[in-house]
């Protein structure tokens, strides 16, 4: 997860958490998220049995608004409620303001 305004830097993200990392292709998310619209895939990934990823910029924000599933839904929660939801995640630094 990173903030809307940012882009990812997968370079950051492999040397944070290892080589191996990479970006699921179109298909792929379409297979794992087949519950949800294109281009609309839940920031939860725990939801799906797959680990999540923090970025530091999100854990700045007072408030906090992810995509569920769907172009329509729209989940809001505070700083604290986003802090404990993703306490398993493996948190970093990884994007950068676009």
């Amino acid at each position: 997860m990173l903030p809307a305004t940012h882009h990812i830097r997968l370079a950051d993200l492999k040397r944070q958490y290892g080589d191996d990392v990479e970006l699921a292709s179109e298909a792929e998310a379409a297979e794992l998220f087949d519950d949800c619209a294109c281009g609309a895939i839940p920031a939860i990934g725990e939801c799906y049995g797959l680990d999540t990823v923090v970025d530091a910029g999100l854990e700045v924000q007072p408030d906090i608004f992810f995509e569920a599933g769907d172009h329509a839904t729209v989940v809001h929660m505070s700083r604290d409620d986003f802090a404990w939801l993703t306490v398993m995640a493996q948190h970093g630094r990884f994007s950068r303001p676009h």
